[in-house]
């Protein structure tokens, strides 16, 4: 069965082709290459990405701490408005 098929692959006949066709090939192969980010830029991109949300995480924290100290102190919480005018 299989030698039945390789004959008929060798029946076919070639097509010829224009001498341009193998060069548009590698100029469409390398206006794809050029259109990729490269890798390496993706990695630091994500390691900048990373680092800026950890540092907002540990910012968060620090300032959730220093809040914390605060709540026994409830006048300092919230904002009177003051409504004397020109010491009345």
């Amino acid at each position: 069965m299989e030698q039945d098929n390789l004959n008929l692959l060798k029946n076919i006949k070639r097509i010829e082709v224009s001498a341009t066709l193998y060069d548009k090939i590698t100029q469409r192969i390398e206006l794809k290459r050029a259109n990729t980010v490269p890798f390496y830029k993706v990695g630091i991109a994500a390691s900048l990405l990373f680092a800026f949300i950890i540092s907002q995480v540990l910012f968060i924290s620090t300032s959730e701490k220093m809040n914390s100290s605060n709540i026994n102190q409830p006048k300092e919480l919230v904002i009177i408005n003051n409504n004397t005018l020109y010491y009345e």
